[in-house]
């Protein structure tokens, strides 16, 4: 008897251990955690100036033009309990809340500029130009969608839109894409050795926690549908370039000014709480965490799953629906939605021409995550 209890045990401990390895965990923040005047004077040393923003939130300005947004301990709900399972992407249900101690965000998603500046200072070759990848996913005009095609990377992403269409202009001021998880992490560090700050990849919850703040709206901006004077996404200005492009629902009757990417920041009506911007399409972004479903508990710092294969994708892009309720055909469904809630991921291997990252400044241990 005693025998099979023994068994029985080790059993319910090899299943305990394996769910914990999916559930969502938590990080540990490191002893040097600052108090927010310690924060901004550290940063004041390290920035070349530091401001209160429009919103009442600290910037800082940094080497290459990169602006952080201070973002002090707080508590939001995350999620949609409507976002279920049957939402295109991932669900984002059950609401849950989350509590974060201070961290930075970017204003805005990389572009290609501070790009360029990182891969020629190390001669970097991303992860679609190495031998052996399948290439990034690419718009095809033939196939109307997206499909991998090798040859393509982050300095020539649009070449063939722009040379079927030349009044479509991609340059440096436009977001960086057709970029992997590890190009996103490998920039990071790089910045970090440059600066001697602690840039990272902010978390899925620190992302939405800057998007939406503390009171749980769809859009960065509220909950008033978007009309393209707030962010880029799927309207007449792409359809004039993409007709009939499979997942993309237009929204004929507005026009955001772009058929693909924009300028990072073109959109300062469409600014979070915290006077962040495209947070709501443009292109959608690397985020920390392994992906894995949410829990109806209170988490404090979750950095996602223990492991995984897949790494969480936020934001939305340039051909995504606004991903407004009760619409049909049904945008919460039916392919990638603008919303500030709305989850996506994908390998990190993997390379997009609508996939971008922004990075962040925390002190949250992240253990958990091997490359």
């Amino acid at each position: 008897m005693k025998k099979y209890l023994l068994l029985y045990f080790l059993i319910l401990v090899s299943l305990l251990i394996g769910c914990r390895g999916k559930n969502i965990i938590e990080g540990e923040i490191h002893s040097d955690l600052r108090t927010m005047d310690q924060e901004l004077e550290f940063i004041r040393q390290k920035a070349s100036s530091v401001y209160k923003n429009e919103k009442g939130f600290w910037e800082a300005e940094f080497i290459h033009d990169i602006v952080m947004i201070y973002i002090p301990e707080g508590t939001f709900i995350m999620g949609n309990d409507r976002l279920g399972e049957k939402i295109s992407g991932s669900p984002a249900a059950p609401e849950h809340p989350v509590t974060l101690t201070g961290y930075w965000i970017a204003k805005t998603p990389v572009p290609k500029a501070q790009f360029r500046i990182f891969v020629e200072e190390e001669n970097y070759i991303t992860s679609v130009e190495k031998p052996g990848h399948e290439g990034p996913w690419v718009y095809d005009f033939e196939e109307k969608g997206f499909i991998t095609i090798p040859g393509f990377n982050w300095d020539n992403a649009f070449s063939q839109v722009t040379t079927a269409f030349p009044y479509v202009k991609i340059d440096d001021n436009h977001p960086v894409t057709c970029v992997s998880w590890f190009d996103a992490e490998d920039f990071r560090q790089w910045l970090s050795q440059k600066t001697g700050v602690n840039f990272v990849l902010p978390t899925e919850a620190q992302w939405e926690y800057a998007a939406r703040g503390k009171d749980q709206r769809i859009y960065p901006w509220g909950n008033d549908d978007p009309d393209g004077t707030k962010a880029n996404y799927a309207e007449e200005a792409f359809h004039a370039v993409f007709p009939g492009t499979e997942q993309s629902i237009v929204h004929f009757g507005i026009d955001d000014g772009y058929a693909a990417t924009s300028p990072v920041g073109s959109y300062p009506l469409g600014a979070s709480p915290c006077g962040a911007l495209d947070m709501a399409g443009n292109v959608t972004e690397w985020v920390f965490d392994w992906y894995g479903k949410y829990e109806k508990k209170h988490y404090k710092n979750p950095l996602g799953a223990r492991k995984g294969k897949d790494r969480v994708m936020k934001a939305g892009f340039w051909a995504g629906s606004a991903g407004r309720e009760d619409q049909n055909p049904d945008e919460l469904i039916i392919g990638h939605n603008i919303r500030a809630d709305a989850r996506q991921y994908d390998d990190p291997d993997s390379a997009d021409d609508h996939l971008g990252f922004r990075i962040a400044i925390d002190y949250v241990a992240r253990k958990h995550s091997d490359r």
